[in-house]
């Protein structure tokens, strides 16, 4: 029994960080296990005995029923609506009995990252880059995919032992095959005139990966967008492209999961002997389902706009196409926080349900897995120092 009512007393945002699923959380005690230290991520070592997390920070102004992508336009500098924090476990081997945060973006970030590891925002030693570098970097991207992570760091060349990216080279050709797949016809479409050779085009694919390549200033200043911009465009671009195979996958099971919502199939089996608290139930029910509801449609959103200026720029007109470059880095951001929410729901189910393949759940069951989703949907998480 003490080790049930401990796992009931783990907060809401701890469950989401262990239990949440590798787009938000990377367990560097589980991954570096079997790694010598000399070859970890991080110098130093307090790092690799922590977990890295996402976690929502949209403005209150996505909130009012607004287009999110228009609203976050709106922001200086292009907001980052995803944020990343580190959990530190009081006990490496227990980390469900709590622990501290720190989180890369606070104002004291700086000050409690050397107290916490010893290090130091200063420059890089011998040609080798620092632990606040590589922080930095991750924090560059919205969600903790491997993949992501591990193209981000081939294109700044940092070296990275492959052990910490939990993908196989199966995967990893396959998803660079479908990137390319995607953006072939419209860099064969853009190079259609007097650069269109074979070999032009085989540069300007590669600039996909190597942002750094002439080819993709060129790319992008052909669209009337800054030179500058070329790495900030391709990665996003590259990223949406993830997200959108990644969809493919979870879409289905998050389809399921809503209609659940929706039906009597989702009322525990022993509402009866709960009956004060049903209707609280319900409203929670039918809270998590609008939720889930508004996520899938602002994936739609995104990925229909994408379609229609794709269209529009394989039939001769680049406009939309070009507005939509420019606009594609507030777009992936929100897209990778949609999806990685998705990812950590239909995550979260599978585990609640691994033993329940009829879906019928007892009022307690019910009310955590709701709890566990509307943390994982929610784009105002609130931050703890301590869970």
């Amino acid at each position: 029994m003490r080790a049930r009512k401990k796992m009931d007393s783990v907060s809401p945002v701890l469950e989401q960080i262990l239990y949440g699923g590798s787009s938000v959380s990377m367990n560097l005690i589980a991954i570096t296990r079997e790694i010598p230290e000399d070859q970890r991520m991080f110098k130093a070592q307090g790092l690799n005995s922590a977990i890295l997390f996402k976690y929502p920070s949209f403005d209150d102004r996505a909130d009012d029923g607004g287009d999110p992508i228009a609203e976050d336009e709106e922001l200086e500098g292009g907001e980052r609506p995803v944020e990343t924090g580190i959990y530190v476990p009081h006990n490496a081997k227990a980390p469900d009995a709590g622990g501290v945060a720190i989180y890369l973006r606070a104002r004291n970030a700086s000050a409690l990252l050397e107290e916490q590891f010893g290090i130091t925002n200063g420059p890089q030693e011998n040609g080798v880059i620092g632990d606040m570098k590589m922080l930095s970097m991750i924090d560059d991207v919205p969600s903790l995919d491997a993949f992501l992570l591990k193209t981000c760091f081939e294109a700044e060349k940092i070296n990275v032992d492959p052990r910490h990216w939990l993908i196989s080279n199966e995967e990893d050709h396959q998803l660079r095959r479908l990137i390319r797949a995607r953006i072939e016809p419209i860099v064969r479409k853009a190079l259609s005139g007097s650069q269109g050779n074979a070999q032009s085009i085989e540069r300007f694919l590669e600039a996909i990966w190597n942002p750094n390549l002439e080819e993709a200033g060129l790319f992008v200043s052909a669209f009337g967008i800054e030179r500058s911009e070329a790495d900030t465009i391709f990665s996003a671009w590259k990223g949406t492209t993830f997200y959108e195979y990644q969809l493919r996958r979870i879409a289905p099971r998050a389809r399921i999961i809503l209609t659940w919502l929706k039906s009597r199939e989702c009322i525990p089996v022993d509402i009866r002997m709960h009956k004060p608290y049903e209707t609280q139930l319900l409203m929670h029910i039918e809270k998590v389902g609008k939720l889930l509801e508004t996520t899938l449609l602002d994936i739609r959103t995104i990925l229909s706009d994408y379609e229609t200026a794709f269209s529009a720029f394989m039939n001769g007109q680049p406009e939309p196409f070009r507005d939509y470059l420019r606009s594609i880095r507030s777009r992936y951001w929100l897209l990778g926080y949609c999806v990685s929410a998705l990812t950590s729901v239909a995550h979260l189910d599978a585990r609640c349900m691994k033993n329940t393949p009829s879906r019928k759940l007892y009022f307690e069951g019910m009310q955590k897995l709701l709890r566990q989703f509307d943390v994982a949907l929610d784009r105002r998480r609130e931050q703890k120092g301590a869970f």
